[in-house]
């Protein structure tokens, strides 16, 4: 037998044992809201702690955000693949129903980005949304000025994070003598925004969108209306369109969540709870939102996330 065939079956034995298969990894499931991009960057920290860990992800997301019916289909999917543990961003109070069942069934649930009413799942992860409302209603204060006029344009009843950020901003507003002299749900619909605000902008020093997609339609309704840049806008999230906005003067701040980050967490909390580690309440994990301004995104030297 020829000496080096001894060696390499050493190697093969030292893979063997040291590589974890997939068939034999146990599987989580991530169920976000929707496709856009920073779904694509929360999957992407979570993905990474997952290798990190030797666990499978499986993702399954909604074509339409904010679908609870889809949502919950889309939970029988990852369970149907033998997924153990679930990460899911709820799209509504339906979810928690379920996923108190699974509990039940010791299949433990990490909620990212919002949360719902109910003691179904394991933890939360998601921004401090409260206090991103609190640092756009600071932002647009220092801009406007005590007594200015500012509209809040909300995005729709019943979604937790953005109803945070809108409460967050309504406190820091009042509390810096602003004036809030319009408010209420538009969501992200371009065209009944540019309704609204080609009544209300004549009226207005500034505004506030509570979300990316709403801030992108706004960002659209102002430049339809030939107003972008006329007005102080305070918007959230990030991604190539608002940044461009940012630089040229017609956002004066974007708040920034950290959806790898977010992703990371969730899947080693949930590790944590398929690791048999018991929690009497939920377990909250809220991560700080960052304040970027022009001036600030033309001193940063470090590639901005492109969500």
């Amino acid at each position: 037998m020829p000496r080096h065939i001894p060696f390499i079956c050493l190697l093969l034995l030292a893979w063997g044992l040291s590589a974890t298969p997939s068939w034999a990894r146990d599987c989580i499931g991530l169920v976000p809201a929707g496709t856009s991009a920073y779904w694509s960057e929360l999957e992407a920290g979570a993905r990474r702690s997952a290798d990190d860990l030797q666990l499978e992800l499986y993702t399954r997301g909604p074509t339409q955000e904010g679908s609870v019916e889809a949502q919950l289909q889309l939970i029988e999917r990852v369970l149907d693949h033998g997924c153990k543990a679930l990460i899911i961003a709820p799209a509504g109070d339906a979810i928690d129903s379920r996923v108190a069942a699974l509990r039940a069934e010791g299949i433990p649930t990490v909620y990212v980005d919002r949360s719902v009413p109910g003691d179904g799942a394991y933890a939360l992860v998601a921004t401090d949304n409260f206090l991103a409302g609190q640092l756009a209603g600071q932002q647009l204060a220092e801009r406007v000025g005590r007594g200015g006029r500012v509209g809040l344009l909300r995005l729709r009843p019943g979604l937790q994070s953005t109803e945070e950020r809108e409460r967050g901003f309504l406190l820091a507003a009042r509390m810096a003598g602003l004036q809030v002299a319009f408010d209420t749900y538009l969501g992200d619909d371009r065209q009944r925004i540019v309704q609204a605000l080609s009544e209300q902008l004549p009226s207005l020093d500034g505004l506030f969108s509570p979300n990316g997609s709403s801030s992108r339609a706004t960002l659209a309704a102002l430049r339809q209306l030939g107003k972008a840049g006329q007005v102080d806008f305070v918007g959230f999230d990030s991604g190539e369109l608002l940044l461009d906005a940012l630089r040229e003067g017609q956002i004066q701040a974007l708040l920034q969540q950290q959806p790898q980050a977010m992703g990371d967490h969730a899947v080693r909390l949930v590790h944590r709870a398929l690791s048999g580690e018991r929690a009497i309440s939920r377990l909250q994990l809220l991560l700080e939102p960052r304040v970027l301004t022009a001036s600030e995104l033309a001193e940063t030297t470090a590639p901005l996330q492109p969500w």
